[in-house]
């Protein structure tokens, strides 16, 4: 098991290689604790495998796939348009299977099937977007802190380049415009033209929801200022807590600010978009489905011809289409999932509170944002690295260090609880108890 924490790219740097120059760039891994997670979940812990590692830093679901995977198996005929070629935008059924989907259960207002463009998951939504969005070198802002997989998504291919937005209000975690306007300016001031506003409602890490007057105010902001605003709702259908009627989705808020004439039903067509998949919600991350909503007649047309090179299998869209075309089956796969989700995360947040650890409590997606500042030997991202370790020698546990989520106070980590089943849920909190008041003695006795 590596447990260096940073992955060391001196070799790959140095290494002679035929590759181009952003062939070679691609070689550095998208996440320096990458490594640590896949090693971690060759080796998971199980009643039979007690000394295996609970992985805890990927954004995936086991929760709820037992009910997907029958419901699949039911859905894969395979009717004889599937072996031809396809739209390379997406394929009619599944645009208005998702679109209607999206329409019913989050976004609250008409989506025409015709906006929706499909992609192998969101990655390779974002990373289309970017293409189409941006130079090489312009900026995207984001506020802090976020899904590290971000900086590959934009920078990897299309040189993008992210800006976190710290938030000045360290209890909700809101930015404001004024913050968004004086990244914008600094950014300027180092020859970054920000062309891109990444909001992700319901949150990741933080797993909370932005409130619609914030949306609103950075929504207006942006636009003002000619900026794409891309909403990622990834996880719009994963809200379980007393906040969660709260959830309202960026395009609503744009036409409710066209309505009040707040803002030009042309201009949001041009620069308002949603992000979603079906990896979150669904538990479906292995299936590689995302999707665009737009209303720009450029950016459609784009994908049009682009979307060819990140394509999702018409046997996969088909079985996608039938599933999500049973609004009975829908509707109660979400509500349960969220029982589930709840379930698990009223079990993390039992045992943080019984060993008095600060989290910022969440009410959506599958995160819980750990403070365990309270743990480090001193205030440095050193300090969180040689915690992040601790925590994975000893207890077993692979975390999301907070440096990596591009926060500016060292001794976060985001916990991703739907990872495991609950049993093994349990197990990895007891590891966690223990470790916690090991730790707590052990600084007592040193005084």
């Amino acid at each position: 098991m590596n447990v260096n924490g940073k992955v060391e790219c001196k070799e790959a740097e140095n290494r002679s290689t035929r590759l181009s120059k952003r062939g070679s760039k691609a070689l550095t891994p998208f996440s320096p604790y990458i490594q640590a997670v896949n090693e971690a979940k060759q080796f998971q812990w199980s009643p039979t495998n007690e000394q295996g590692y609970f992985p805890m830093a990927t954004a995936e679901s086991v929760l709820s796939f037992d009910l997907i995977r029958d419901k699949i198996r039911q859905c894969r005929d395979v009717p004889p348009t599937v072996g031809l070629y396809g739209n390379f935008k997406g394929g009619e059924r599944l645009c208005q299977a998702i679109a209607k989907m999206m329409e019913r259960t989050f976004m609250s207002v008409k989506v025409d099937p015709a906006h929706i463009c499909i992609s192998s998951g969101v990655t390779a939504v974002l990373d289309l977007f970017f293409f189409a969005t941006c130079d090489a070198g312009d900026g995207c802002l984001i506020p802090a802190p976020y899904f590290p997989a971000f900086d590959n998504d934009m920078s990897v291919r299309n040189e993008v380049v992210p800006i976190p937005v710290q938030p000045a209000d360290r209890l909700t975690y809101i930015p404001t415009a004024k913050e968004m306007e004086i990244a914008v300016v600094e950014a300027s001031k180092r020859g970054i033209r920000v062309r891109v506003l990444l909001i992700t409602n319901p949150g990741n890490p933080l797993g909370t929801l932005y409130p619609e007057a914030t949306l609103k105010e950075l929504l207006l902001w942006a636009v003002n200022r000619g900026l794409h605003v891309l909403s990622d709702e990834i996880y719009a259908n994963s809200k379980f807590g007393v906040s969660a009627d709260e959830f309202i989705s960026m395009e609503k808020v744009a036409q409710n600010a066209i309505s009040q004439n707040l803002l030009s039903a042309d201009m949001a067509a041009q620069l308002v978009h949603t992000a979603y998949g079906m990896s979150k919600d669904f538990g479906m991350n292995g299936f590689r489905v995302g999707c665009l909503h737009s209303k720009s007649r450029e950016l459609l047309e784009f994908w049009q011809n682009m979307g060819m090179f990140s394509a999702v299998s018409n046997d996969t869209q088909h079985s996608l289409a039938v599933m999500l075309e049973d609004e009975t089956f829908i509707d109660s796969y979400v509500l349960e999932n969220n029982r589930r989700l709840k379930r698990s995360y009223d079990l993390l947040t039992s045992t943080l509170e019984a060993s008095c650890l600060k989290y910022m409590p969440a009410c959506a997606a599958m995160f819980c944002w750990l403070d365990l500042r309270c743990l480090l030997s001193e205030p440095t991202f050193d300090a969180e690295r040689c915690l992040w370790r601790e925590l994975m020698n000893e207890c077993k546990i692979v975390l999301t260090p907070g440096e990596a989520c591009h926060y500016a106070e060292p001794g976060f980590f985001r916990v991703c609880y739907a990872s495991m089943p609950p049993e093994s849920l349990k197990v990895a909190c007891k590891n966690l108890a223990d470790f916690v008041e090991r730790k707590r003695r052990k600084r007592k006795a040193a005084e």
